[in-house]
């Protein structure tokens, strides 16, 4: 008897396994980890703000390979140049602030969970400013993530 071989139904996961996206963000989390760590291993021997002279330092190795790679060109959107430069700006000043969470001695996950809720402002602006769509389930994720912190801290 000649069996016809049953197919699985594509599920979700493999879609998002095959997309970059989901790659260049499994390699993001793996490096923030890192940083986070190292955040606090650097904080526990050094102020603050030579922290964030030091992570700045380490960020050019990156930025010259990436602008040797582009052969020199700058972008011409100046929209985005500002863009781009406030993104610095507000980057550099929370890692300031998270570096100096960190020289407090208190306690790492706390700390480190409790800073990782960012995505809770960047969805409320995406919200408001970029009127995106913010279905009722992404809405309780937002409160399970406020739950979490709660957790931690006990």
């Amino acid at each position: 008897m000649n069996e016809i071989p049953r197919q699985e139904a594509p599920g979700r996961l493999q879609p998002m396994l095959s997309a970059r996206w989901f790659w260049y963000a499994l390699i993001c989390v793996i490096c923030w980890g890192g940083w986070a760590l190292l955040s606090k291993l650097g904080s526990r021997e050094i102020p603050p703000d030579t922290m964030q002279f030091l992570f700045t330092v380490g960020t050019l190795p990156i930025g010259l390979a990436l602008l040797i790679a582009r052969r020199g060109r700058l972008e011409k959107s100046t929209r985005g140049i500002a863009y781009g430069v406030l993104n610095g700006v507000l980057s550099g000043v929370g890692g300031l602030a998270l570096f100096a969470a960190y020289h407090t001695n208190g306690n790492t996950t706390l700390i480190t969970a409790t800073s990782a809720l960012y995505p809770m402002i960047t969805v409320v602006l995406a919200v408001v400013i970029l009127r995106e769509s913010f279905r009722p389930i992404q809405a309780l994720g937002l409160v399970f993530a406020a739950i979490a912190i709660v957790i931690f801290s006990l």
